[in-house]
Protein backbone atom coordinates (compact mmCIF):
# COMPACT_ATOMS: atom_id res chain seq x y z
CA UNK A 1 0.00 0.00 0.00
CA UNK A 2 1.50 3.22 -1.05
CA UNK A 3 1.23 6.27 1.18
CA UNK A 4 1.48 9.71 0.10
CA UNK A 5 2.74 12.78 1.65
CA UNK A 6 -0.54 15.36 2.88
CA UNK A 7 -0.39 19.28 2.90
CA UNK A 8 -2.03 20.52 6.00
CA UNK A 9 -5.76 21.37 6.32
CA UNK A 10 -7.45 23.57 8.53
CA UNK A 11 -8.45 20.67 10.75
CA UNK A 12 -7.31 22.75 13.81
CA UNK A 13 -10.92 24.50 13.64
CA UNK A 14 -13.32 23.34 16.35
CA UNK A 15 -16.69 24.18 15.42
CA UNK A 16 -18.71 20.86 14.93
CA UNK A 17 -22.35 19.89 14.79
CA UNK A 18 -23.04 17.42 17.91
CA UNK A 19 -24.35 14.17 17.84
CA UNK A 20 -27.08 13.53 20.45
CA UNK A 21 -25.74 11.93 23.80
CA UNK A 22 -26.23 8.20 24.10
CA UNK A 23 -29.40 7.31 25.58
CA UNK A 24 -28.86 5.89 29.09
CA UNK A 25 -30.92 3.81 30.40
CA UNK A 26 -32.08 3.43 34.51
CA UNK A 27 -29.77 1.18 36.73
CA UNK A 28 -30.06 0.00 39.81
CA UNK A 29 -27.35 1.26 42.40
CA UNK A 30 -24.40 -1.18 42.45
CA UNK A 31 -25.29 -3.31 40.04
CA UNK A 32 -23.33 -4.11 37.12
CA UNK A 33 -24.90 -1.54 34.67
CA UNK A 34 -24.10 0.89 37.45
CA UNK A 35 -20.28 -0.32 37.85
CA UNK A 36 -19.92 -0.10 33.50
CA UNK A 37 -21.70 3.84 33.66
CA UNK A 38 -19.44 4.37 36.38
CA UNK A 39 -16.30 3.53 34.23
CA UNK A 40 -17.42 4.95 31.15
CA UNK A 41 -18.85 8.61 32.66
CA UNK A 42 -17.35 8.39 36.25
CA UNK A 43 -14.13 7.66 37.23
CA UNK A 44 -12.33 3.92 37.27
CA UNK A 45 -11.56 3.96 40.85
CA UNK A 46 -15.45 4.42 41.25
CA UNK A 47 -16.24 1.72 39.28
CA UNK A 48 -13.63 -0.39 41.18
CA UNK A 49 -15.07 0.21 44.61
CA UNK A 50 -18.35 -0.90 43.34
CA UNK A 51 -17.11 -4.44 42.12
CA UNK A 52 -15.72 -5.42 44.88
CA UNK A 53 -19.20 -6.93 45.92
CA UNK A 54 -19.89 -8.85 42.86
CA UNK A 55 -18.34 -12.65 42.19
CA UNK A 56 -16.10 -13.09 39.31
CA UNK A 57 -17.62 -13.53 35.67
CA UNK A 58 -16.34 -12.46 32.61
CA UNK A 59 -18.20 -9.54 32.57
CA UNK A 60 -16.89 -8.57 36.06
CA UNK A 61 -13.37 -9.55 34.76
CA UNK A 62 -13.66 -7.33 31.60
CA UNK A 63 -14.92 -4.30 34.10
CA UNK A 64 -11.87 -4.87 36.65
CA UNK A 65 -9.53 -5.26 33.64
CA UNK A 66 -10.62 -2.10 31.86
CA UNK A 67 -10.40 -0.19 35.41
CA UNK A 68 -7.15 -1.26 36.62
CA UNK A 69 -5.68 -0.42 33.05
CA UNK A 70 -6.89 3.03 33.18
CA UNK A 71 -5.43 3.74 36.59
CA UNK A 72 -1.90 1.86 35.64
CA UNK A 73 -2.37 -1.66 37.50
CA UNK A 74 -1.00 -3.43 34.87
CA UNK A 75 0.43 -6.30 37.07
CA UNK A 76 -3.28 -6.89 38.52
CA UNK A 77 -4.90 -6.35 35.10
CA UNK A 78 -2.64 -9.04 33.96
CA UNK A 79 -4.02 -11.37 36.39
CA UNK A 80 -7.40 -11.44 35.87
CA UNK A 81 -8.08 -14.99 34.42
CA UNK A 82 -8.11 -15.28 30.55
CA UNK A 83 -12.00 -16.62 29.54
CA UNK A 84 -12.10 -19.69 28.19
CA UNK A 85 -15.32 -19.16 26.49
CA UNK A 86 -17.32 -17.94 23.65
CA UNK A 87 -19.85 -15.04 24.02
CA UNK A 88 -20.47 -11.08 24.56
CA UNK A 89 -18.20 -11.08 27.85
CA UNK A 90 -15.77 -13.65 27.84
CA UNK A 91 -14.90 -11.76 24.06
CA UNK A 92 -14.88 -8.37 25.69
CA UNK A 93 -12.80 -9.57 28.53
CA UNK A 94 -10.31 -11.33 25.86
CA UNK A 95 -10.03 -7.97 24.57
CA UNK A 96 -9.29 -6.28 27.18
CA UNK A 97 -7.01 -8.81 28.71
CA UNK A 98 -4.87 -8.15 24.85
CA UNK A 99 -4.52 -4.37 25.59
CA UNK A 100 -2.93 -5.52 29.20
CA UNK A 101 -0.46 -7.12 26.79
CA UNK A 102 -0.21 -4.55 24.03
CA UNK A 103 0.63 -1.95 26.86
CA UNK A 104 3.64 -4.11 27.69
CA UNK A 105 4.90 -4.17 24.46
CA UNK A 106 3.56 -7.54 23.43
CA UNK A 107 2.05 -7.12 20.30
CA UNK A 108 2.53 -10.50 19.17
CA UNK A 109 0.47 -11.74 22.11
CA UNK A 110 -2.16 -8.93 22.08
CA UNK A 111 -3.24 -9.95 18.53
CA UNK A 112 -3.59 -13.60 19.30
CA UNK A 113 -5.71 -12.16 22.55
CA UNK A 114 -7.82 -10.15 20.12
CA UNK A 115 -8.06 -12.99 17.34
CA UNK A 116 -9.42 -14.97 20.19
CA UNK A 117 -11.75 -12.10 20.83
CA UNK A 118 -12.94 -11.23 17.43
CA UNK A 119 -13.55 -15.58 17.36
CA UNK A 120 -15.68 -15.33 20.73
CA UNK A 121 -17.35 -12.31 19.81
CA UNK A 122 -19.39 -13.91 17.11
CA UNK A 123 -22.82 -11.53 16.37
CA UNK A 124 -22.10 -8.89 19.28
CA UNK A 125 -21.26 -5.45 17.49
CA UNK A 126 -19.60 -3.86 20.73
CA UNK A 127 -17.79 -7.18 21.46
CA UNK A 128 -16.50 -6.95 17.44
CA UNK A 129 -15.77 -3.60 17.32
CA UNK A 130 -13.66 -3.93 20.89
CA UNK A 131 -11.43 -6.87 18.84
CA UNK A 132 -10.29 -4.98 15.69
CA UNK A 133 -9.84 -1.50 17.53
CA UNK A 134 -7.43 -4.04 19.50
CA UNK A 135 -6.18 -5.73 16.20
CA UNK A 136 -5.31 -2.64 14.08
CA UNK A 137 -3.78 -1.16 17.53
CA UNK A 138 -1.60 -4.26 17.73
CA UNK A 139 -0.37 -4.05 14.07
CA UNK A 140 0.47 -0.49 14.69
CA UNK A 141 2.45 -1.12 17.62
CA UNK A 142 4.10 -4.08 15.25
CA UNK A 143 5.04 -1.15 12.79
CA UNK A 144 2.70 -3.10 10.22
CA UNK A 145 0.79 -0.86 8.44
CA UNK A 146 -0.89 -3.30 5.98
CA UNK A 147 -2.31 -5.15 8.56
CA UNK A 148 -3.60 -1.89 10.68
CA UNK A 149 -4.95 -0.88 7.84
CA UNK A 150 -6.92 -4.02 6.70
CA UNK A 151 -8.05 -3.98 10.33
CA UNK A 152 -9.37 -0.74 10.07
CA UNK A 153 -11.07 -1.27 6.94
CA UNK A 154 -12.72 -3.88 8.85
CA UNK A 155 -13.99 -2.12 12.00
CA UNK A 156 -14.72 1.24 9.56
CA UNK A 157 -17.64 -1.47 7.74
CA UNK A 158 -19.46 -2.30 11.32
CA UNK A 159 -18.55 0.84 13.83
CA UNK A 160 -21.75 3.03 13.28
CA UNK A 161 -24.01 0.08 14.75
CA UNK A 162 -21.16 -0.71 17.54
CA UNK A 163 -22.01 2.03 20.19
CA UNK A 164 -20.33 4.96 20.79
CA UNK A 165 -16.97 3.72 22.79
CA UNK A 166 -16.63 2.02 19.25
CA UNK A 167 -16.45 4.97 17.38
CA UNK A 168 -14.49 6.89 19.59
CA UNK A 169 -11.52 4.28 19.80
CA UNK A 170 -11.62 4.13 15.62
CA UNK A 171 -10.59 6.98 16.01
CA UNK A 172 -7.78 6.50 18.23
CA UNK A 173 -6.49 3.84 16.12
CA UNK A 174 -7.06 5.57 12.92
CA UNK A 175 -4.80 8.80 14.23
CA UNK A 176 -2.16 6.25 15.02
CA UNK A 177 -2.23 4.59 11.57
CA UNK A 178 -2.20 7.95 10.29
CA UNK A 179 0.92 8.98 12.51
CA UNK A 180 3.00 5.95 11.82
CA UNK A 181 2.36 6.13 7.79
CA UNK A 182 3.84 9.90 8.38
CA UNK A 183 -0.25 11.33 7.60
CA UNK A 184 -0.56 14.17 10.53
CA UNK A 185 -3.43 15.69 8.69
CA UNK A 186 -5.50 12.30 8.14
CA UNK A 187 -4.29 12.09 11.97
CA UNK A 188 -5.76 15.10 13.09
CA UNK A 189 -8.92 14.30 11.36
CA UNK A 190 -9.51 11.45 13.16
CA UNK A 191 -8.84 12.32 16.61
CA UNK A 192 -11.26 15.06 16.02
CA UNK A 193 -13.78 13.00 15.35
CA UNK A 194 -13.11 11.02 18.69
CA UNK A 195 -13.04 14.16 20.55
CA UNK A 196 -16.62 14.90 18.85
CA UNK A 197 -17.68 11.67 19.71
CA UNK A 198 -16.51 11.84 23.40
CA UNK A 199 -17.40 15.47 24.27
CA UNK A 200 -21.00 13.98 23.10
CA UNK A 201 -21.37 10.94 24.91
CA UNK A 202 -20.05 13.49 27.98
CA UNK A 203 -17.37 10.46 28.84
CA UNK A 204 -14.11 12.17 30.91
CA UNK A 205 -11.72 9.77 30.22
CA UNK A 206 -12.84 8.69 26.62
CA UNK A 207 -12.38 12.55 26.05
CA UNK A 208 -9.22 13.07 27.29
CA UNK A 209 -7.73 10.19 25.64
CA UNK A 210 -9.27 11.74 22.35
CA UNK A 211 -8.09 15.42 23.21
CA UNK A 212 -4.36 13.43 23.80
CA UNK A 213 -3.87 12.21 20.31
CA UNK A 214 -5.75 15.38 18.39
CA UNK A 215 -2.85 17.11 20.62
CA UNK A 216 -0.56 14.99 19.51
CA UNK A 217 -1.62 15.10 15.89
CA UNK A 218 -1.64 19.25 15.75
CA UNK A 219 1.95 18.83 17.25
CA UNK A 220 2.69 17.12 13.91
CA UNK A 221 0.78 19.41 11.78
CA UNK A 222 3.35 21.86 13.47
CA UNK A 223 6.38 20.93 12.61
CA UNK A 224 5.87 20.36 9.55
CA UNK A 225 4.72 24.27 9.30
CA UNK A 226 6.99 25.42 11.94
CA UNK A 227 4.13 27.92 12.87
CA UNK A 228 4.49 28.69 16.85
CA UNK A 229 0.91 29.02 17.48
CA UNK A 230 0.13 25.88 15.56
CA UNK A 231 2.32 24.78 18.62
CA UNK A 232 0.29 26.59 21.20
CA UNK A 233 -3.08 25.25 19.99
CA UNK A 234 -1.68 21.71 20.30
CA UNK A 235 -0.37 22.41 23.93
CA UNK A 236 -3.78 24.11 24.96
CA UNK A 237 -5.18 20.74 23.65
CA UNK A 238 -2.44 18.08 25.70
CA UNK A 239 -3.42 20.82 28.40
CA UNK A 240 -7.24 19.97 28.40
CA UNK A 241 -6.58 16.24 28.54
CA UNK A 242 -4.50 16.11 31.17
CA UNK A 243 -6.78 18.31 33.14
CA UNK A 244 -9.73 15.39 32.31
CA UNK A 245 -7.25 12.84 33.20
CA UNK A 246 -6.30 14.18 36.94
CA UNK A 247 -9.86 14.79 37.39
CA UNK A 248 -10.71 10.82 36.55
CA UNK A 249 -7.26 9.80 38.31
CA UNK A 250 -6.22 8.01 34.67
CA UNK A 251 -2.59 8.45 35.79
CA UNK A 252 -1.45 6.58 32.87
CA UNK A 253 -3.05 9.28 30.66
CA UNK A 254 -2.20 11.97 32.81
CA UNK A 255 1.42 11.08 32.56
CA UNK A 256 1.99 11.15 28.97
CA UNK A 257 -0.60 14.54 28.67
CA UNK A 258 1.75 16.35 30.91
CA UNK A 259 4.62 15.00 29.15
CA UNK A 260 3.56 15.61 25.73
CA UNK A 261 2.56 19.18 26.92
CA UNK A 262 5.69 20.04 28.29
CA UNK A 263 7.83 18.91 24.96
CA UNK A 264 5.28 20.74 23.12
CA UNK A 265 5.65 23.90 25.05
CA UNK A 266 9.73 23.79 24.62
CA UNK A 267 8.93 23.33 20.85
CA UNK A 268 6.94 26.34 21.02
CA UNK A 269 9.91 28.31 22.29
CA UNK A 270 12.54 27.06 19.47
CA UNK A 271 10.06 27.66 16.83
CA UNK A 272 9.11 30.59 18.06
CA UNK A 273 12.58 31.97 18.18
CA UNK A 274 13.92 30.69 15.05
CA UNK A 275 10.68 32.46 13.42
CA UNK A 276 11.60 35.79 14.55
CA UNK A 277 15.51 35.19 13.16
CA UNK A 278 14.13 33.93 9.98
CA UNK A 279 12.11 37.61 9.98
CA UNK A 280 14.67 39.71 11.40
CA UNK A 281 17.09 38.28 8.58
CA UNK A 282 14.91 39.01 5.57
CA UNK A 283 14.60 42.31 6.68
CA UNK A 284 17.97 42.46 7.23
CA UNK A 285 18.71 41.18 3.85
Amino acid sequence: MAYVHESAPDVWCLPWAYPGPPARKRVVPGSLDAVERALWFGTPKRALSLLGEHPDTPRTGWLRTVALLATGRYEEAGAVAFPGSAGRWPALLAAASASVARQCGRYAEAAERDAYALAAAGADAEARADALVGLTADAVGAADPHTAAVRLAELDAMVDGAGWRAGVRRGWVACELALLTDRPARAAEASRDAVRRAEAAQAPRHLAKSLLFYGVSMRELARRQAVAPLFRSAAVILGRAERLAAAVEAFPLLEVACRQRQETLEEVTVTGEAVAQNTYTKVAS
